[in-house]
């Protein structure tokens, strides 16, 4: 059993120094397809992260109160919109304070024509998704008709955002998928070579009763090698990228996004598990293809 696993793991090396280009070349395309499927899971996560924190931050809704209410009623309004819908923060804006942030030469109006002019009372939300707002905002005024006027908040804008994202991902998502089948043809081409070159020991095996298990077996490791060189590789770029970024000081919530909530460990075992699975499905098919 012993000489048994040592020919297999002989075989394999002598395959890989048989044709040392080829073999770099397929590592490095799984190094390159390991990374990418890294940066696809990395941008999943951070996508939840910034669709979340962009929500949280920019999800305002604004709400104006009509202007034949008086500040006291309007603050109270507000007050109450806050405590009936569990707002954590809310902001007052009076007249004078509204009247104060237009531009200096529309400032038209006497100070006796201030009574044109809404209260306003603004409302940090975290929401999932733009729909949820749209119930909330509808909630709000069917609930409080009489006393508000209008309910503004930026959907075009969120919406339009999560499409950004969600573009973005799927880019990323097919190029990994392209070479994610690239990698598997090219272990799968080199293999062949490996076989094509040691056909007269395959023919003595064969003639020696070995299993079609056995004479796989080398060219199987092969093709777990080449995926474990890709996989050294990959998980040396993303340790040096994950320690990279993480040296920043990240103040803006968009910034905040960018730092991703999975461990650099589950990292490197998602490309250690995809790195042997690239290998083995590539060699497996090559020697499917020529030993069955």
């Amino acid at each position: 059993m012993i000489e048994q696993l040592k020919f297999i793991f002989l075989e394999s090396i002598k395959s890989i120094k048989r044709f040392p280009i080829y073999s770099i070349i397929s590592s490095l395309t799984i190094m390159v397809c390991l990374i990418i499927i890294t940066f696809i899971i990395y941008l999943s996560d951070i996508t939840n992260n910034l669709s979340k924190n962009f929500k949280k931050n920019e999800s305002v809704l604004k709400v104006f109160i009509k202007n034949d209410i008086n500040i006291e009623e309007s603050l109270k309004i507000c007050q109450d919109i806050k405590d009936v819908y569990k707002f954590d923060i809310m902001t007052f804006e009076d007249r004078n304070n509204l009247f104060s942030k237009i531009d200096i030469n529309l400032k038209t109006w006497h100070q006796d024509d201030l009574e044109f002019i809404p209260c306003l009372c603004s409302f940090n939300i975290d929401v999932e998704s733009v729909e949820e707002i749209d119930d909330l905002s509808i909630s709000i005024f069917d609930k409080y008709k009489n006393e508000i006027e209008k309910i503004v908040y930026p959907r075009k804008y969120l919406v339009r955002f999560e499409e950004i994202l969600s573009l973005a991902y799927s880019v990323i998502f097919l190029i990994g998928l392209i070479v994610f089948i690239v990698s598997i043809y090219n272990i799968s081409n080199i293999i062949k070579l490996s076989i094509e070159s040691r056909k007269n020991v395959i023919d003595i095996l064969k003639l020696h009763g070995a299993s079609k298990i056995f004479i796989k077996s080398p060219y199987v490791l092969e093709g777990i090698i080449h995926g474990l060189i890709g996989f050294v590789l990959s998980s040396l770029f993303i340790f040096i990228s994950f320690n990279l970024f993480s040296s920043f000081a990240y103040e803006h919530f968009l910034a905040q996004s960018l730092v991703t909530s999975i461990s650099l460990k589950v990292y490197i075992l998602i490309n250690l598990i995809f790195g042997v699975i690239l290998g083995f499905i590539g060699s497996n098919l090559a020697t499917s293809n020529y030993l069955e």
